[in-house]
C-alpha cells in the first residue's frame, strides 16, 4: 500500500512539472530554479507579475509546494496565483493545500517563515503586506486579509478611516478552521485561535493562550501546540 501512495505522489508531481518548471525559471536565479525547489500542483497562474524569492540556506527540490492535495473535506482544484507586483520571500519549507487562492497586490512584501503550513483552502489577499513567523500553521479555509478594500468615510472628521495594515503572525502561531485575519493584526508567539475566530489588531498580546470568538479574548492560558505530538489516536 504505501508503495501506491508514493507512486500516486509521483505521479501528482508529474503532472504539473511543465508549469513548476517554467515557474521557478520565470522567478528564480539560475542557481536556484535548476533545483526545482517550488513544486506547483493544478496551478491556476492568473498573473506572474513581481518576485519570488527564497531566502533560505539550503534549496532542495520540492521545498515548497502548493496546491497539492492534502485534505479531502476540499476539492482538489490545486493553487491558483495572482502576483500584480508584489514580492513574495520563502524562508525555507512551505506547504499550502489544496483549493488555495495567493493574490499579491503591486506594492505588498509577503513573508512565509520556515516550515509554514497550511492544510487546504486557504484565501490570501495582501496589497500592505504580510509576515508569518516560523512554523505557522494555518488550518482549513483560512482567510488572511490586509485590507478590506473599501475605507469608510467619517463624516464628522471628514476623513477616510483606515482599511488596511500590515499583517504581523508570530512564531509558533497556529489558526484553526475558517479564522479570518484581518488587516493590521500583530500576534506575539505561540498563540492559538480557536475555529471561526475573527483576529484583528486588538486581540490580546499574550503567548501560550488559546483565543476565540468575535471579538477575539484568551479562553485558555498556559497551553501549547506540542508539534510531532499533537495527534489524538482513535
Amino acid at each position: 500500500m504505501e508503495i501506491f501512495r508514493k507512486i500516486l505522489a509521483k505521479r501528482s508531481i508529474l503532472r504539473s512539472l511543465p508549469q513548476s518548471i517554467y515557474f521557478n525559471f520565470h522567478y528564480l536565479p539560475l542557481k536556484q530554479a535548476v533545483k526545482i525547489p517550488i513544486l506547483l500542483y493544478k496551478p491556476k497562474l492568473l498573473r506572474l507579475g513581481g518576485k519570488v524569492k527564497i531566502s533560505a540556506d539550503n534549496i532542495v527540490f520540492g521545498m515548497v509546494r502548493l496546491g497539492f492535495r492534502t485534505c479531502s473535506v476540499y476539492a482538489n482544484n490545486g493553487i491558483t496565483w495572482e502576483n500584480n507586483g508584489g514580492t513574495v520571500v520563502f524562508d525555507g519549507t512551505c506547504n499550502i493545500g489544496n483549493d488555495s487562492y495567493l493574490s499579491f497586490g503591486e506594492k505588498t512584501k509577503v513573508f512565509f517563515g520556515n516550515d509554514f503550513k497550511n492544510t487546504a483552502g486557504l484565501k490570501l489577499i495582501s496589497y500592505k503586506g504580510i509576515r508569518f513567523g516560523e512554523k505557522a500553521r494555518l488550518g482549513w479555509g483560512v482567510l488572511v486579509m490586509d485590507t478590506n478594500f473599501h475605507p469608510l468615510y467619517d463624516m464628522e472628521k471628514k476623513v477616510y478611516k483606515r482599511a488596511s495594515g500590515e499583517i504581523v503572525i508570530g512564531d509558533y502561531n497556529w489558526f484553526g478552521t475558517q479564522c479570518k485575519i484581518m488587516h493590521s493584526t500583530n500576534t506575539p508567539e505561540r498563540c492559538i485561535f480557536g475555529m471561526g475566530t475573527i483576529v484583528t489588531r486588538n486581540c490580546e498580546k499574550k503567548s501560550y493562550c488559546v483565543m476565540g470568538g468575535s471579538p477575539v479574548k484568551i479562553l485558555t492560558e498556559n497551553v501549547m501546540r506540542d508539534y510531532g505530538n499533537d495527534f489524538e489516536k482513535y
